[in-house]
């Protein structure tokens, strides 16, 4: 049977312990109990096993090398090469840990460790190289006190081994030594001679410092590995995610795309990309920005997750059609979640009206019935459709389950007014008033603010929206009915400049 194979069927065991454990029973749970102590004893003797072999085979390859530099071989120069390859050969897969990239979570770029000492010539390798091999073992087995322990007693020994203290420091921070780790990786910053060490040092740096949220900060790092080592990729996604923390919107997404140019299909930075531009056009709606190829339309192509971001921000630019192609395309990745059919179900609606959207979103319910958004859309649909008595009993089921449900309140308000029963529309609205919630005050407003047009209260609307419009710029129909109200009422000016506070 092939090592992998091996590997894999034990990982399949453990996935299947993993996922009965919360129903088994107590016999049964035994049971599972006394094999996952069978495989810790298999794992802990792989462990010895391995750190056996690998001992035999440095001592191996030491032994083969000296001889063929001692001319014992008939063909030595052929010998030579080929022990210069074994001493240089390193895995290729990624083995290391790292706390992931991730579009909200800096990466330390830990596997760089691995890239970094196959760049380490072999004469630099001293006689205790076994040391370091040793701890890199422990390393790359996840196993980080035991490779701490190795990397101490490396540098006690030889304390300018740059690629062992960079070893060590991660091990620090694996064992959650985290100010020990930074002292190692600031030494590091400071007085490493490779340009790659160094800029490792500066990244780990900025990443502990932006799990703290110190975001001015910990791009300060992420810039001092890129002066270091400008096309350092890491330093270069965390820079641009450090500056969207920041708010800073038009940096992130320069950095991002300078990121993109040389990995256009990396998943999590397109997702970062549309997210930087969200906050863009939140900020200054006026703004227009060209995407990175891969972003310029939907594709099936896309991650998931990008696809999700790009339908958000499809959404929020008014790019319906975009939004329900993405959509269409999560439909095809995750047709049992019901989020998916509820966005396509909306953005259809739009698009082609309740005809088309109604079964969509029934799908959606189906899916996730306690989702009263949800049920709250088909309510709304059939508002719209002139369905009031239908869209009331939504609305007021909905309210049965969450008195507070924002949405459903909002509904019934409107169905109240389109059946002119001003009473209860106005008792709903006012309820809103009394809200914790900013925005939901400013609903009530709005709803208040609908009836006096309704009523030809041209005053009291005034007022409402006027309250809106200091607060809040959510409304983007409150200026055009100021205006109204200021022609009915005989004003002869009225500024139409909205207030500048965020949403």
């Amino acid at each position: 049977m092939q090592i992998d194979e091996w590997f894999k069927q034990l990982h399949e065991q453990l996935a299947t312990i993993e996922q009965n454990w919360p129903d088994a029973e107590d016999q049964e749970k035994r049971r599972m109990a006394e094999q996952l102590l069978r495989l810790r004893q298999l794992s802990d003797h792989i462990v010895d096993a391995w750190l056996a072999l690998e001992e035999r085979l440095s001592s191996v390859i030491k032994e083969v090398k000296a001889r063929e530099q001692h001319g014992e071989s008939t063909e030595p120069q052929a010998g030579l090469s080929l022990v210069k390859e074994a001493l240089s050969a390193h895995p290729q897969e990624e083995k290391t840990v790292t706390t992931g990239k991730g579009t909200d979570q800096v990466s330390p770029a830990a596997e760089e460790l691995q890239q970094v000492l196959s760049d380490e010539p072999e004469d630099d390798y001293p006689s205790y190289a076994l040391l370091f091999r040793k701890g890199e073992g422990f390393y790359h087995l996840r196993l980080f006190h035991d490779a701490k322990h190795h990397f101490a007693q490396l540098l006690k020994q030889s304390p300018d081994w740059e690629n062992g203290r960079l070893y060590y420091g991660y091990s620090l921070l694996f064992c959650q030594e985290r100010e020990e780790a930074m002292r190692e990786f600031r030494l590091l910053s400071r007085t490493a001679s490779s340009p790659k060490v160094k800029a490792i040092s500066d990244n780990a740096i900025g990443c502990m410092i932006a799990e703290e949220k110190h975001w001015l900060e910990a791009g300060q790092a992420f810039k001092a590995a890129l002066e270091t080592m400008p096309d350092h990729p890491e330093a270069t996604f965390n820079l641009a995610l450090c500056y969207l923390h920041g708010g800073e919107a038009q940096e992130s997404l320069e950095t991002i795309e300078s990121y993109l140019e040389k990995d256009e299909d990396d998943w999590e930075a397109q997702v970062l990309w549309l997210r930087a531009y969200k906050l863009l056009i939140e900020t200054d709606p006026a703004s227009r920005r060209i995407p990175p190829s891969g972003l310029k339309i939907p594709s099936r192509q896309l991650d998931v997750k990008a696809l999700q971001e790009m339908a958000n921000m499809c959404e929020k630019t008014g790019q319906i059609r975009r939004a329900q192609l993405c959509y269409r395309y999560l439909l095809e990745h995750l047709p049992r979640e019901g989020w998916v059919w509820h966005g396509l179900a909306w953005n259809s609606w739009l698009l082609a009206g309740a005809k088309v959207a109604i079964p969509m979103v029934k799908k959606a319910i189906a899916l996730a019935p306690d989702n009263l958004d949800f049920v709250f859309s088909y309510g709304w649909m059939e508002l719209f459709e002139g369905e009031l008595s239908c869209a009331q009993k939504v609305f007021e089921s909905n309210l049965r389950h969450d008195h507070q449900h924002t949405l459903s309140l909002s509904g019934l308000i409107t169905v109240f007014t389109k059946q002119e029963e001003w009473s209860e529309a106005r008792q709903l609205a006012h309820h809103l008033l009394q809200s914790d919630s900013s925005y939901e005050r400013a609903l009530g407003h709005y709803h208040l603010g609908r009836i006096g047009i309704a009523c030809e209260e041209w005053g009291q609307a005034e007022k409402h929206f006027q309250i809106i419009n200091r607060t809040t710029n959510d409304f983007w129909e409150v200026p055009l009915f100021l205006k109204l109200c200021a022609d009915r009422l005989g004003h002869r000016e009225w500024s139409s400049q909205r207030s500048l506070l965020p949403h």
